[in-house]
Formats: C-alpha cells, sequence, structure tokens
C-alpha cells in the first residue's frame, strides 16, 4: 500500500473544532472525538485518547439530536477527504468531502454539521 500523504494536521483541527463543539452541545450529544494511528496493525483500532496515537491518520466525530434518533459521523482522514454518514429523518445520506490543509477540513466538518443540525 501506496503512503498517504499528509495534508491535514489533525491535531491542528481537533483543536479549532473544540469551541464549536461546545456550542453543537446545546443541540445534539456530541461524542468524545476519536482517533487512528496510522501505524497500528489490522484492524486499527480507534481510541478517544489522543496520547494512545502516535501518527494520526484519521479523526472522528459523532452527534445525535436530542430527543430523535438522527445520528452524524464524519471521519476526517489525514489525506484530505472525509467520509460523512448520517441518519436523518429515517434516511441515510453519505458524503465524501474533498480538502487540501487544515482550513479546508474545518469548513467541511462545519458545512456537514450544520447541514445536519438544521
Amino acid at each position: 500500500m501506496l503512503p498517504v500523504e499528509h495534508l491535514v494536521d489533525l491535531d491542528v483541527l481537533a483543536d479549532r473544532l473544540l469551541p464549536v463543539i461546545e456550542e453543537w452541545k446545546r443541540t445534539a450529544f456530541v461524542g468524545p472525538l476519536t482517533w487512528r494511528d496510522e501505524g497500528s496493525g489490522w484492524p486499527k483500532p480507534n481510541t478517544s485518547d489522543r496520547s494512545h496515537v502516535i501518527v494520526p491518520e484519521s479523526l472522528g466525530l459523532r452527534l445525535r439530536k436530542h430527543a430523535l434518533d438522527d445520528e452524524f459521523e464524519m471521519v476526517v482522514w489525514v489525506g484530505g477527504w472525509a467520509d460523512v454518514d448520517y441518519l436523518l429523518d429515517g434516511e441515510i445520506y453519505a458524503f465524501c468531502p474533498e480538502f487540501r490543509d487544515v482550513d479546508g477540513a474545518h469548513r467541511a466538518v462545519i458545512n456537514e454539521v450544520t447541514d445536519f443540525l438544521a
């Protein structure tokens, strides 16, 4: 397998998301950020403890609207894309935004969560 180019500093992204995550908690349950280590063996475990990850390859985020079954999951990959899935009013949606840096990844997360919570 070819190595993935590291376009997004996931630690910087996580730090930039912390303030807005607090805002999202007013309207949704927000799970802990999850990390996956690039060097882990297969299957690669996810962890909410950043200290257990040497080289992060993904950063995950889950939300669930209060009093509803609507759920959102987004995994941002260091290579410049994200996997986005959500269940909204019984319908499943899936997207794969692409970006080239932390700013683009941050915009993608904000846009996708905003759409989900609207």
